[in-house]
């Protein structure tokens, strides 16, 4: 029974993950402008572990789309609505191609905005966090040398 469970979970395992990858290119796109806008709103204690799960997911999805737009090779969309208008090639039209290339910019655009944003938000507040670790080390270094001067004061008025 046991083996059964485990065989019907590896199963479904990896057919959900089988139907992830069957992603269109419209979802995927969703997805990676979902990503970029996430990025934004990264809360500063998280930035770094999470920043570096988005970055290599984008730098990839940057990659293949110039690659895409460069011609060398051409997504499942691409592929279809090229063959059924000159018989089968998968070469962009320069139209096509200017409109890729544009895409991309905007893509990447956003990306370094929302960046830019992340990156100020978590200075801001790893600043902020060092101001107050610095004012709260003054606080107990002047503390610590006027209980050592009571001491002292004390020690001469008893004798």
């Amino acid at each position: 029974m046991k083996k059964i469970i485990f065989l019907l979970t590896i199963f479904l395992s990896s057919q959900s993950v089988f139907s992830q990858a069957k992603k269109s290119s419209f979802e995927y796109t969703a997805e990676i402008h979902n990503k970029i806008s996430k990025i934004k709103v990264v809360a500063p204690e998280n930035f770094i572990g999470e920043l570096e799960d988005l970055k290599v997911d984008l730098e990839n999805f940057f990659d293949h789309k110039r690659k895409v737009c460069n011609g060398e090779f051409s997504s499942l969309i691409l592929v279809a609505s090229s063959a059924s208008k000159d018989g089968g090639g998968n070469k962009l039209s320069d139209e096509e191609r200017s409109l890729c290339f544009r895409e991309l910019k905007a893509l990447q655009t956003t990306y370094v905005n929302n960046l830019f944003l992340a990156r100020k938000r978590f200075l801001t507040w790893s600043f902020e966090k060092n101001i107050k670790n610095l004012d709260s080390e003054r606080e107990k270094a002047i503390k610590s040398l006027q209980e050592s001067f009571d001491k002292k004061s004390l020690g001469k008025e008893s004798r």
